[in-house]
């Protein structure tokens, strides 16, 4: 007797245990998030499984959706269970928090925001250590705090480092990394600059390279034990060395430019890139094309692997799975074909005509998330390089203007933002 008394003692706390272990894990996994662009990894692949194959006719169950948060092109973060999500109010820019069940909590003024072609917000906040860093369409690099709503710190980099918008304005997502906050600066004293994300305090910028801004938001690679920030400026793309700014490599984007593709649309590049076993994939649109970049190991030199006119996506966004690149070409503003090329040949697998126009694209549990631009359909595809093959889609018919914010898939849901609405979508399997 007193043996299985015992032995009932060591189950119940192997038991609890197991329970702890598991909650702990849990709510680690909730804690880590989509806290920015992309991501954690900044590639658009979420590791939710367990999500269904297959939509009804009519879409997935929508869970709930949120209008008023503003007008723009971003899309969600999300940290410890809370949406973050910026929108434009009036030429002002406003941080949304949102809960779990759709209600908002708080909308708070964080800097000016683009109000001229295409009005509204582009930049998606970046959530770190208890705040949020955003880049306001006129040059506002801003902190956040994201219990209170109050700005911590900004800095204008457009003042300080002599650069201006684009006629779009500027659409960057802040990165951060350790104590570190990068951004595009785009002016004459620098292209490239990080700051204390503490303090705002500049801790260095790119003398060696002036170049205006760009769309793109950047990536972290490790290469070789070289930790470098890469991104693409009007001109170049280029490796910086993270800790002091220093330019490691840069590679011309008319080393790889389609010769037969438009003269315009330089310098609007906004696709991040997407950086695998040495190399960098990196692409413009407007009929340029895109390319595989090699760098050196000792990350003084790029050179182009391969060239691809298929895949010239414009601000959709690529994805890399499983060895293939999937997005969406260029053919004009709005219409463009679903792509798959081979990331280690460059080869095109498939070009396909979905809905007549493109769109972005997200991955998650073997399966592509497209939205159309033009229409708004989502469709939900196999990442299958044999062929495009629509599984099922429905049409988003709230919210207005243009259909730019990418999808997110994150804890069983499927988030779209259209205009000044925030939608959730049950993906989960039940």
């Amino acid at each position: 007797m007193g043996v299985l008394m015992k032995f009932s003692s060591v189950v119940r706390q192997v038991s609890v245990t197991v329970i702890a272990v598991v909650m702990i894990f849990a709510q680690s996994s909730i804690a880590k998030g989509w806290p920015q662009w992309k991501g954690p990894l900044r590639d658009n692949i979420s590791t939710e499984t367990g999500l269904v194959k297959q939509w009804p006719e009519n879409g997935p169950p929508m869970l709930w959706s949120i209008e008023d948060i503003g007008i723009g092109y971003s899309t969600v973060s999300i940290s410890d269970g809370f949406i973050y999500i910026t929108g434009m109010v009036d030429r002002q820019g406003m941080l949304n928090k949102i809960d779990p069940d759709g209600k908002l909590i708080w909308q708070k003024p964080y800097a000016g925001e683009w109000y001229k072609s295409y009005a509204g917000s582009r930049s998606t906040p970046t959530i770190n250590g208890g705040y949020a860093y955003i880049m306001g369409g006129i040059g506002d690099v801003v902190c956040v705090d994201i219990t209170t709503g109050v700005k911590k710190w900004s800095v204008n980099v457009f003042e300080k480092y002599g650069g201006k918008p684009t006629v779009w304005g500027i659409a960057e997502s802040l990165l951060v990394d350790g104590e570190k906050v990068f951004c595009m600066a785009g002016g004459t004293k620098a292209s490239l600059a990080a700051f204390d994300k503490k303090s705002g305090e500049v801790l260095w910028a790119t003398k060696e390279l002036t170049e205006q801004v760009a769309f793109c938001s950047p990536i972290l690679a490790d290469h070789h034990g070289k930790k470098q920030l890469i991104t693409v400026l009007p001109t170049f793309v280029v490796g910086v060395d993270i800790e002091d700014g220093k330019l490691l490599w840069k590679c011309a984007m008319e080393s790889f430019r389609n010769p037969e593709g438009q003269k315009r649309g330089i310098g609007s590049t906004a696709s991040t890139p997407i950086y695998k076993d040495g190399c960098v994939f990196v692409t413009t649109g407007y009929d340029h094309g895109g390319a595989k970049i090699r760098i050196s190991e000792d990350s003084t030199t790029a050179t182009v692997a391969w060239k691809n006119y298929d895949l010239d996506n414009h601000h959709g966004g690529v994805v890399l799975v499983d060895g293939m690149l999937y997005g969406a070409g260029w053919i004009d503003n709005i219409k463009g074909d679903w792509v798959c090329v081979d990331f280690e040949s460059g080869k095109t697998m498939y070009t396909y005509s979905w809905d007549s126009n493109k769109g972005s694209v997200s991955y998650a549990d073997d399966m592509l998330y497209c939205y159309a631009e033009k229409t708004g359909k989502v469709a939900l595809v196999k990442a299958d390089p044999t062929g495009f093959g629509v599984v099922s889609s429905f049409a988003i018919t709230a919210g207005e203007d243009e259909h730019w914010a990418h999808p997110v898939i994150f804890g069983g849901r499927l988030y779209i933002r259209h205009g000044d609405v925030l939608m959730a979508y049950d993906v989960k399997k039940q």
